[in-house]
C-alpha cells in the first residue's frame, strides 16, 4: 500500500504531503517508466512516424516532399495544442486527485495501444491520427510523471535523482535506434535507401515505391511490445498519496477553479513568466533539433542511414554522461544557471550543425563537376552537444517546476509547463517546415535545411537571455522554504 497523508492546511510546513526519504529500490521502479516513454520519443516520433508518413504521402498520395512534411508538420502541431488545451486542468485533477501513478499508467495504456495499430492499416491518415492520439497520451503521461518526484524523494535528494534517472531513461533510447537497425536488417525495407529521399527531387522519387518502405510499419507494433514490457516493473513503485474526498465531477470543477487561480499567480510572478518565456523559446529549438535530427543529419549534411545512426548514438552517448552530470551541478548552483549553460550547449550544437558538410562552391572543368564543402564530420560532435542539452534539460525544466510551484500544485503547473513546451512544439515543426519550403526552391534543400537551423540558434538564444534575468530561490527551497517565496524579489541592502 502507499502511503496516504491529507493535505489540510499546508501553511505551517509546506513540506508535510511531499516524501521525507528517499528509497531507491522504490525509485529504480519508477525509473522504468521514464526508459519506456524516451524509447517511445526516439523510435515512434523520431525513427518511424516521420519517415513513414512522409513516404505514404509521397507514394501513396502522390504528394511533393514539401506538402508531405507540411502536413506530417500539421499532425504534429494538433497533437501538442491538445496537450497545451488540456495539460493545466488535467493536471489540477490529478492534483486534487493525489494519485499521479494511477493517471500514467491509464494515458500509458492508451499511448502503447494506439501505437500498435498504426501497423495494422497502411494508410496516412489512419497512421497519423493514431498518432496524434498516441503523442498526446506520450506528453500527458510524461507530465504526471515529473509531478511524482516529490512525493518519491526527499528534497535534497531530488535533483540526484532526476540524474540518475535521466542517464538510465536514455538507454530506452539506445534500445530504440538498436530496434531500428535490427528491425531494418531482418525486415529489409528503408535500412539501404540512400539519403538523397530526402532531397526535394521529384525526379528522385521514381526510383522508389511505397514497396521500399513498407516495413516500416513494423517498428510500430514491435515498438508497442516493447515500451509495455519495460514499463512493467513501473506498476509497483509506491508514491506518497495525498488524496482528497471529492468525486470526480466536484474533481473536475474544483480544478477548473483552480486553473484560473493558478493562471493569476502565474502571471503575478515573475519567475515563472520568465521561466515559462525561456522554456517556450529553448524546448521550442530543442524538440525541433530533435524530431528532425535524422532527416537533418541526411538532408542537411548528406550522410547516409547507417552513418546516421552512429551520429545519433553520439548524441545519446552525449546524453548519458551529463544527465547525471547536470542533476549533481544543479543541486550546487541551482536550475538557473544550469539552465543557461544547457542553453548554450543547444547554441554550440546548432553552429556546429549548420557548417558541417556545407556546399560552399561548385565548378564544372570539362565534363566533371567539382564541389567544394567543409567537412561532415564536425557533425558528430555536434551530435555530442546536442546530447549534453538533451541530457539535461527535461531534469531541469522538472526541478524548476518543483522549485516554482506550491507543494500542492506541482501537476498543474506541469500542465503549464506543457502550454509553454507545447504552444512551442505546434510552432516549431511549422515554422521549420516553412523554412525549407520558402527556402528549397531558390538555393535548395540542402542550404534550406541551414536557414532552418538558424531559426533554431535564434530561438535558444532568445530563451537563454530571459533566464538572465530570474531571481533563483534555489538556495531556500534547500532550506525547506516553497513557493510562494517571502522577501524573494527583494533586494539585499549592501553594508
Amino acid at each position: 500500500m502507499a502511503e496516504a497523508v491529507q493535505t489540510g492546511d499546508l501553511s505551517e510546513d509546506p513540506t508535510r504531503i511531499e516524501a521525507k526519504k528517499t528509497g531507491w529500490r522504490n525509485a529504480f521502479l519508477w525509473y522504468f517508466y521514464d526508459a519506456a516513454d524516451t524509447y517511445f520519443s526516439q523510435l515512434i516520433i523520431s525513427l518511424a512516424y516521420t519517415p513513414f508518413a512522409l513516404a505514404l504521402g509521397i507514394y501513396q498520395l502522390g504528394w511533393s516532399y514539401q506538402k508531405s512534411f507540411i502536413i506530417v508538420s500539421v499532425f504534429m502541431a494538433v497533437s501538442n495544442l491538445l496537450i497545451a488545451v488540456f495539460g493545466p486542468i488535467m493536471g489540477a485533477v490529478s492534483d486534487r486527485f493525489g494519485k499521479r501513478k494511477g493517471a500514467v499508467v491509464l494515458v500509458a495504456s492508451i499511448m502503447i495501444a494506439t501505437t500498435a495499430v498504426i501497423t495494422a492499416w497502411v494508410n496516412f491518415y489512419w497512421a497519423s491520427f493514431m498518432f496524434l492520439i498516441a503523442n498526446f497520451c506520450y506528453q500527458a503521461g510524461r507530465m504526471f510523471y515529473d509531478a511524482q518526484i516529490p512525493f518519491i524523494a526527499e528534497t535534497k535528494q531530488r535533483s540526484l535523482l532526476q540524474a540518475v534517472g535521466g542517464s538510465l531513461s536514455f538507454f530506452g533510447s539506445v534500445f530504440a535506434v538498436l530496434t531500428s537497425m535490427i528491425a531494418g536488417k531482418l525486415l529489409g525495407g528503408w535500412e539501404h535507401i540512400d539519403t538523397a529521399i530526402w532531397e526535394a527531387n521529384p525526379s528522385y522519387y521514381a526510383a522508389f515505391t511505397l514497396d521500399d518502405f513498407i516495413n516500416l510499419k513494423w517498428l510500430f507494433l514491435i515498438g508497442a511490445i516493447v515500451i509495455a514490457v519495460m514499463a512493467f516493473p513501473y506498476l509497483f513503485h509506491k508514491e506518497v498519496e495525498n488524496p482528497q474526498k471529492i468525486t470526480l465531477k466536484e474533481n473536475v470543477k474544483e480544478s477548473i477553479k483552480d486553473f484560473r487561480v493558478t493562471l493569476k499567480e502565474i502571471v503575478k510572478d515573475r519567475n515563472s513568466i520568465l521561466f515559462f518565456l525561456g522554456w517556450f523559446f529553448i524546448t521550442d529549438a530543442a524538440n525541433t533539433a530533435i524530431m528532425y535530427m535524422a532527416v537533418v543529419i541526411q538532408g542537411a549534411v548528406g550522410y547516409d542511414s547507417s552513418i546516421t545512426n552512429y551520429v545519433i548514438f553520439t548524441g545519446i552517448g552525449g546524453s548519458f554522461i551529463f544527465a547525471i552530470l547536470t542533476g549533481v551541478i544543479m543541486n550546487k548552483i541551482g536550475p538557473k544557471l544550469t539552465f543557461i549553460i544547457n542553453g548554450l550547449s543547444w547554441s554550440i550544437a546548432i553552429v556546429i550543425i549548420i557548417f558541417s558538410g556545407l556546399i560552399f562552391k561548385t565548378e564544372q572543368i570539362g565534363s566533371l563537376i567539382i564541389v567544394h564543402m567543409l567537412p561532415r564530420w564536425p557533425m558528430f560532435i555536434g551530435a555530442f552537444f546536442i546530447g549534453i542539452g538533451f541530457g539535461g534539460i527535461w531534469i531541469i525544466g522538472r526541478q524548476f517546476i518543483i522549485e516554482l510551484a506550491p507543494p500542492s500544485k506541482v501537476a498543474q503547473y506541469g500542465g503549464f509547463q506543457k502550454i509553454a513546451g507545447r504552444v512551442s512544439a505546434i510552432l516549431s515543426p511549422l515554422l521549420f517546415a516553412g523554412t525549407i519550403f520558402l527556402f528549397a526552391n531558390p538555393f535548395g534543400t540542402h542550404i534550406a535545411y541551414r536557414f532552418a537551423l538558424s531559426q533554431l540558434f535564434l530561438f535558444f538564444i532568445i530563451g537563454v537571455f530571459l533566464l538572465i534575468f530570474i531571481r533563483d530561490p534555489h538556495k531556500k527551497y534547500l532550506k525547506g522554504e516553497r513557493a510562494p517565496y517571502k522577501n524573494l524579489y527583494v533586494k539585499k541592502k549592501k553594508g
